[in-house]
């Protein structure tokens, strides 16, 4: 049960993160349009986040691996996403106003929105591993399972959200659904935590 509960939260995580990614150029669009600039930036802040949330994961999680820890790992990458909606006028206008080099003002947009809450979702996929893997033998089939799931994750989200949620729904409200799932990941894990192994 644990063991399904962790597939579940690695395929929500990558499904938030891939369509996090696709949202993202709709909050620097106001300011920033959506030239190769901008992707540009947001795929390499994204693929940063992700190297130093897989590093950072790993070492959090063989440090203190629960599912108690991966539950505050979710909370925080789903209270980031959150407040987005909020900050993403005020600080993008203040960030275009700084009259600064067009290229480095979108790459600190993307990193000042982006980058805290994709290290956080890269943490999950590691920690999931860790708290999967139930023999030294199994570990490689364990991440690659983990890793399929998350990866597939992405690619329903990025779908999702490019193909029917904006249309239907809008840049803010896609933000409040991702942080919603984000939270729910987090409840799934404290559950997950009062299982027994």
């Amino acid at each position: 049960m644990r063991g399904a509960v962790a597939g579940l939260v690695a395929f929500l995580s990558g499904a938030v993160l891939l369509g996090l990614e696709i949202a993202a150029s709709r909050v620097l669009a106001p300011w920033f349009g959506s030239s190769v600039y901008v992707w540009g930036s947001l795929i390499s802040v994204f693929l940063l986040a992700l190297s130093v949330g897989y590093a950072l994961g790993g070492v959090v999680a063989d440090r203190a691996p629960s599912f108690r820890g991966l539950a505050w790992v979710l909370l925080g990458a789903g209270l980031l996403v959150l407040v987005l909606p909020f900050a993403a006028y005020p600080v993008g206008r203040w960030i275009a106003e700084r009259q600064l080099d067009f290229r480095a003002a979108v790459l600190l947009a993307s990193a000042t929105f982006f980058l805290a809450p994709s290290v956080l979702m890269g943490m999950v996929s590691p920690y999931v591993v860790r708290l999967t893997a139930s023999r030294i033998e199994a570990v490689g089939r364990t991440a690659g399972t983990i890793y399929c799931i998350s990866t597939v994750g992405s690619i329903v989200g990025a779908l999702a959200v490019s193909f029917y949620l904006i249309p239907l729904m809008g840049t803010q409200a896609i933000l409040g659904l991702a942080a919603a799932l984000l939270l729910l990941a987090a409840g799934l894990s404290l559950v997950a935590a009062r299982l027994r192994p």
